[in-house]
């Protein structure tokens, strides 16, 4: 009798005690009045995350709806949509940009990215065809600088995955959670990292300073689908550092996650302007997989620009939030389709020769 006492004192002192330490946390979160002051505090006795439906700050994430929750600063809602943002200007100008981007390839003819660029109307060159052996997985990233005479900018397209065993190696490092520091801040995935590094050492910023040297007053675009669009958005960073002094903007498509956090913040204080074009089914995006908020892994960056599936002119969502269920992290039915035919043009790359 004695015992059976005793051990109902202590199960009711340890449910006071946690009905108090409960007490203590929703205390001290619900004193936090923006998602920008909640989302991320994090000490010993605490993780206090917001909840977008009741717009207050929570200790535990079985007080909001998932959907509805936001654990870390980097994805609160911004107040601010951007304006600048053009439908045609993607369609035409950034889409020929990478099918030029596309084809600095050894698989592809000689002239083969100027004769994309030639069906322009307006005056778009090619200056630089890198195609970039790489360490990791032993293929090639191929890297284009030319410049827009009559936009005046100096744009940079990177190309999309154009071999299997390239697609098979990201994916395995997707699968891993690879993740290594990243030179310029912050943590990244490994291969991309790996990358970054070997276009650097194979001349990338010598080619882009005699660019910039020949049109000092010209703005920097940086571009890419898929493969491309995670090295744009790596590169649009270092761009922006090394031309601190230029307006750069970042058009990716079809991106898988790139970078962390960290790197996320710093693409949002030192970019000009961020575009992440998605269309609904694309399963790339969804990669590297995130499967909580509380595991190292990469995010996303704003603004997603979310299109539905017939990807229609004008036809599109500008997401307040690099990650949200209510844009692409919330299209549960994937097709490969999605991701290689957008704006009624195929971007599947594998062995392309001239633009018809």
């Amino acid at each position: 009798m004695r015992a059976v006492l005793y051990w109902s004192y202590v199960a009711i002192i340890h449910l006071t005690g946690l009905v108090l330490t409960q007490d203590t946390k929703l205390a001290k979160c619900s004193q936090l009045s923006s998602c920008e002051q909640c989302a991320g505090i994090v000490d010993r006795e605490v993780s206090c995350r917001w909840c977008l439906g009741s717009s207050q700050c929570y200790p535990s994430k079985y007080m909001c709806h998932p959907w509805k929750t936001v654990l870390h600063v980097e994805n609160c809602p911004i107040q601010k949509i951007p304006t600048t943002y053009s439908d045609t200007f993607l369609r035409t100008e950034i889409a020929a940009y990478i099918q030029a981007a596309n084809r600095v390839s050894e698989y592809s003819p000689v002239g083969a990215p100027m004769s994309c660029l030639l069906k322009l109307s307006s005056n778009a060159i090619v200056k630089y065809e890198l195609d970039v052996p790489t360490t990791l997985e032993g293929r090639t990233v191929g890297v284009l600088i030319g410049v827009n005479h009559d936009r005046q900018h100096i744009f940079v397209g990177f190309r999309s995955t154009n071999d299997p065993f390239q697609f098979v190696a990201q994916f395995y490092v997707f699968t891993m959670g690879w993740m290594k520091d990243f030179p310029l801040g912050g943590r990244m995935v490994a291969i991309y990292v790996e990358m970054y590094k070997d276009i650097l050492e194979f001349g990338f910023d010598a080619s882009l300073e005699k660019v910039v040297q020949e049109y000092p007053s010209y703005s920097m675009l940086i571009t890419g689908h898929s493969l491309g669009g995670a090295m744009a958005t790596i590169f649009s960073l270092h761009v922006a550092l090394k031309y601190p002094q230029k307006k750069t903007s970042l058009y990716s498509m079809s991106a898988p996650r790139s970078g962390d956090e960290t790197f996320v913040k710093l693409l949002r204080e030192h970019v000009f302007e961020e575009f992440r074009v998605v269309r609904d089914g694309d399963f790339v995006p969804d990669a590297p997989f995130r499967v909580s908020q509380t595991i190292e892994t990469a995010h996303h960056n704003s603004f997603e620009i979310f299109y539905g599936s017939h990807m229609a002119v004008d036809n599109y969502k500008i997401c307040n939030q690099p990650e949200t269920e209510y844009c692409l992290k919330g299209s549960w039915w994937k097709k490969p389709v999605a991701h290689m035919y957008l704006f009624d043009q195929t971007f599947y790359n594998y062995h392309l020769g001239y633009c018809e």
